[in-house]
């Protein structure tokens, strides 16, 4: 399944919103090489998935195709704050054309995902993330914002979001928190990369089955702009780098920078060769 985490970090007065997953897909099989996050086609925002694959995929991509095919959802003039509602409706009418159910039943299955859109709002100038999901008592989609942590300092700014399944998001929250309070930050301060270190951990560890593969990391900027950052995977020392969970080829390179996960503070330049022409 996944686990995955959306948070705001704050580093020199700089505020970010930073959007990871694990990679793996898991059915009968591991295939640790999957995108989790999808940047939408229209840069200050993107979508990530938890869940059944043969639910989740289907509408990340029809919601990446419906702003494609209305122009104000992908040119911005529809503000994050409402493009939810039109994601939420598009979800909704393209479950309509579900057919040819189980004898005996007249309803589809609830759908097993659930969604994050992060991004920032031109509207309300502040970073988003809500999650989406199929609410059973109304039959549709519908959202639920994340919000700040409550009891904190007057100089604190928390913001994060989990998806996943229950166990690895449990884990993830109380390891987020030991780790604040062991470095004083539980009620004070704001999030830095703590949260990455969280994941990190776990994946290393291999406690869930159902969490494992490259760490996928992009970063949503106060500028409206979203970049896909890859990550030296398992480490630095072995050279390989992971974008959007994938790891590169040989002759592939990124130009959004890397990071060391056992020092995330700051994405760095690739140790990368320029690529070559190779069929």
């Amino acid at each position: 399944m996944t686990l995955g985490i959306s948070w705001v970090r704050v580093a020199g007065g700089v505020r970010e919103l930073i959007v990871a997953s694990d990679s793996r897909l898991s059915g009968g099989q591991f295939w640790d090489a999957n995108p989790k996050i999808v940047l939408l086609p229209r840069s200050d925002a993107v979508i990530s998935f938890a869940g059944h694959t043969g639910d989740a995929y289907p509408l990340m991509l029809q919601a990446y195709n419906s702003i494609l095919m209305y122009p104000p959802a992908q040119n911005r003039a529809m503000d994050l704050e409402h493009l939810k509602g039109h994601l939420n409706r598009v979800f909704d009418h393209s479950r309509k054309f579900i057919s040819n159910l189980p004898r005996g039943q007249v309803v589809p299955d609830e759908p097993d995902a659930k969604f994050a859109l992060s991004g920032y709002s031109w509207k309300s100038k502040k970073f988003h993330v809500w999650t989406l999901h199929f609410d059973r008592s109304i039959g549709r989609f519908t959202f639920k914002p994340a919000s700040t942590w409550a009891a904190q300092d007057e100089d604190a700014y928390k913001l994060i979001c989990y998806i996943g399944d229950a166990d690895p998001v449990a884990e993830a929250k109380e390891r987020l928190v030991s780790l604040l309070r062991a470095r004083g930050k539980l009620r004070s301060g704001s999030l830095d990369m703590e949260p990455f270190e969280v994941l990190r951990d776990i994946i290393r560890e291999g406690k869930f089955g159902s969490v494992g593969g490259p760490i996928q990391l992009v970063k949503i900027y106060e500028h409206a702009n979203a970049v896909p950052v890859g990550v030296y995977w398992p480490d630095r020392a072995s050279g390989s780098i992971s974008v959007l969970g994938r790891p590169l080829m040989e002759y592939e390179t990124t130009r959004w920078g890397v990071i060391d996960p056992d020092q995330p503070d700051r994405a760095r330049p690739p140790d990368a060769v320029d690529p070559v022409d190779t069929p």
